[in-house]
Order: structure tokens, then sequence, then C-alpha cells
């Protein structure tokens, strides 16, 4: 049996299984556990095949602690692959936190990795920008054009011009097109040292049937050749915090502004993105504290029931219900246009339609107003 315990600051690779195998099989206590008799490996249910769909007895997946590897023994999947690969391919999947692996006692640990010095300090290694892609390789390689410089009636120029993008800094420096003119290359990049440690694909159509945004990571650019391979440990690192558009242009000092879309964090100042409401729970208390937070998530249903959670932790939230009811007192012939507003994008639109005059600091000290801690202010919400 293993000697494995829960220190504090310590979160194992059994309790990063168990979290995989309670996401993959919901409801399925049989395959949620977890055989740890074996002193050389972990015996479980396999999550990249679902293991067998005729004999819920059997597992085959194996998860080996003195090679660090895992493997599948069904024949219809037979997965063989490193523990780091294992570790990052369901962390990405799930929102799971990125450990650090390494060996004490023939034990194989996982510390968090996500405690709030641990990323600040990897942030700001200068070693890790060194090993980031320069963001003019990847431009002049993929043959690609600045969305500000694109002809007012072309398809990406009427996309941007639509929605307000033009005169954003973030923008400017951060979003591209090839010659297809159907899809937005958003990079995450360090506007001070040109370094990128990712990018998203965002499709212009609202008719495009899959995903609005997909995310292509740092090790996707080692798969395809772009860059040489590196360190494993640092490229899964690298990798999380991709999750987080504008993240190497934060100033940690001031609020920190937490949304769901890229492109409404270019309308803000200090502002990062986590493409989505459950990718948030991982920045949460380890790089953004709840002292310099603001959660501003969409106006939707999915937004709201986030915000409501987060408020009564203790966060600073916006308060959609109280914004779109002065705008309704302020504007009362655009009703029809104010119940449309459901992302900081269709607000900055809204200002812009009604008051051209705008700028974008105004925007921002406006935006400022709206926060609250206050369960007192639920309603509001």
């Amino acid at each position: 049996m293993h000697n494995i315990i829960e220190t504090k600051n310590t979160y194992l690779v059994v309790d990063f299984v168990n979290d995989v195998l309670k996401k993959t099989f919901p409801g399925n206590r049989f395959k949620q556990s977890i055989n740890n008799e074996d002193d050389d490996k972990l015996n479980f249910a396999c999550p990249y095949c679902g293991d067998s769909q005729t004999d819920s007895g059997k597992k085959r997946g194996n998860l080996y602690i003195k090679t660090a590897t895992y493997k599948c023994f069904n024949d219809g999947c037979l997965k063989f692959t490193k523990l780091t690969r294992f570790i990052t391919d369901f962390a990405a999947k799930y929102s799971l936190p990125i450990p650090n692996v390494s060996s004490d006692a023939g034990n194989i640990k996982v510390e968090t990795g996500t405690k709030r010095g641990a990323l600040i300090e990897f942030l700001m290694n200068p070693k890790v920008k060194d090993i980031l892609i320069n963001f003019k390789q990847l431009a002049d390689r993929f043959f690609l054009t600045p969305c500000k410089d694109a002809p007012i009636d072309s398809p990406i120029g009427i996309y941007v011009r639509g929605r307000n993008l033009m005169d954003l800094p973030a923008f400017e420096k951060s979003c591209y097109y090839d010659n297809r003119e159907d899809k937005m290359y958003i990079f995450n990049i360090d506007y001070r040292s040109d370094r990128v440690l990712g990018l998203s694909i965002r499709r212009i159509s609202d008719d495009y049937p899959g995903p609005k945004y997909d995310i292509k990571n740092y090790s996707q650019f080692i798969k395809n050749g772009l860059i040489p391979k590196s360190d494993e440990a640092t490229i899964v690192k690298i990798d999380i915090i991709n999750s987080y558009y504008n993240i190497l242009n934060i100033q940690f000092n001031l609020p920190i502004i937490v949304l769901e879309g890229q492109i409404d964090a270019m309308f803000l100042r200090n502002a990062i993105a986590t493409t989505g409401v459950t990718k948030s729970k991982n920045i949460l208390g380890t790089l953004i504290s709840k002292k310099n937070a603001r959660i501003l998530f969409d106006n939707d249903d999915a937004g709201k029931k986030e915000t409501f959670k987060l408020l009564k932790e203790g966060y600073k939230v916006f308060m959609w219900s109280k914004l779109i009811g002065d705008l309704r007192n302020q504007y009362p012939s655009e009703r029809k246009q104010i119940n449309k507003i459901k992302d900081i994008n269709n607000l900055y639109n809204f200002y812009i339609a009604v008051n051209n005059k705008m700028t974008f600091d105004e925007f921002n000290d406006l935006i400022i107003g709206y926060f609250s801690e206050s369960e007192f202010d639920l309603l509001f919400v």
C-alpha cells in the first residue's frame, strides 16, 4: 500500500488522478476508484478511452510510479505516454491545476505549482521569456497582416470595425489575419519583448458551427516544428499560463479585471480573459487574490451563476443588473438595444452608438464604478 501523505501545499498524483476520474466518469463510483495496492503503480479505468464498455469490472489504465509513465492495456486504446503529458492532457481538458512532478522516496508527488509565489516567479524568470518564440517569426512565417490594416470592405475589415476594435491598444498589437480572411489570430504576447505564449484563432462568421476560439498552446508550436524542443516541465507551465490572455502584460499590484472573452479584455485596462468561467477557478486565489480581483463575466446565465458564487466568497464582482437599469433610465428610447447587451464588447458598442465621443479611458472609468463585494448587492448582479 502506498505511504503517500498529503501535506500542506502538496497535491499528489493520486489526488490528481482521483479528480480526473470524477470528471471523466461522473456518477460511476466504481470507475472513479483507484487501486493503489501495488507499490509500483496506480491502476484505474482509462480516462482516455473510457475503458471496457462490455465489462465494467475491468480497469486497464496503469500509472507507473518509478518510470513516471502511463499505459492503457485496452486493445482499442493502448495509450502510452509520460506522466507529464497525462497531466497536461487532463488538466487542460477539465481545468485542473498543472503541477510540478518530482520524486521523493520512490513516490511521485505533485506540488501545486499554482501557488501565487510559484507562478509569479515563473512568469518573472527571464530564462522563461528567452524560451518563448518571437512574435515576428510567426507573423513572417505565415504571412500574417495586422487586422488594423485590413481594407474597410474586406471580411476582416468589416468585422473589426463592426466591433469597434480599431482604436484599442491591445487589438493593434495582438490581432492579425491571413489571406483567407475568415479568421482572426489573437496572439498572447508580451508587448515589451514581443515574445509569445500561444495564440487563439477566432472565426469571424457567426454561422461557424464550432467553438468561437481555438487555442493553440506552446506545445503545439513544438509539435509542428516551429521551435525546438525544450524542458517538458517548463512547456507544461507555459501551456497552462497561455489559458489566460494578456497575462504577460498584467500589473499585479493593481486591480485585475477577469473576463471570459479575449476580445472583451481588449476594451479594459489591466484585464485578462479566461475563455470561459470554468478556467477562472485555477487562477483566482493563485495569481490573482481576492484583494485585487475584479470579476466581470458575461451578462448571461452561466456568467451570473458563477458571479453569484464568487460574490459570496468575498470577490468584487460586476453589477450588470445595476448598469442595465441605469442605462434604461438614461436612454429610455433604447431599451430594445440595451436588452441585447451580453458582454463588454456589446456594452462598448452601445456607448459608441449613443455617444461616439466616449474614449477608451472614459469607458474604463465608468466600468470601475460598477464593482461591489457586498452580498447586499446580489440583486444588482
